[in-house]
């Protein structure tokens, strides 16, 4: 299930769907089947977190926005008190 998942999200991208685009497309295309459903803070956080491999910088270089991956507070809190 999760390469199918992965292949769609794939698609929509080099479509140059935004990730809040595809997100929102699984949950009304897929209502009720959370297995076929992925947040567009779980795309972005894939995309950014593979550390190699053609098919990430492919897809990277369709997203619209091109920046750092962002950190939750949390962690920026922890890390100004070291």
């Amino acid at each position: 299930m999760h390469r199918d998942l992965a292949r769609h999200v794939a698609i929509k991208l080099k479509r140059q769907w935004s990730p809040e685009q595809v997100a929102g497309w699984l949950r009304h295309t897929y209502p009720g089947q959370t297995s076929r459903q992925v947040s567009h803070e779980t795309i972005y956080r894939t995309l950014y977190i593979q550390s190699r491999g053609a098919l990430k910088q492919e897809l990277l270089a369709h997203l619209r926005r091109t920046r750092v991956m962002r950190r939750s507070r949390h962690h920026t809190q922890k890390t100004e008190n070291n």
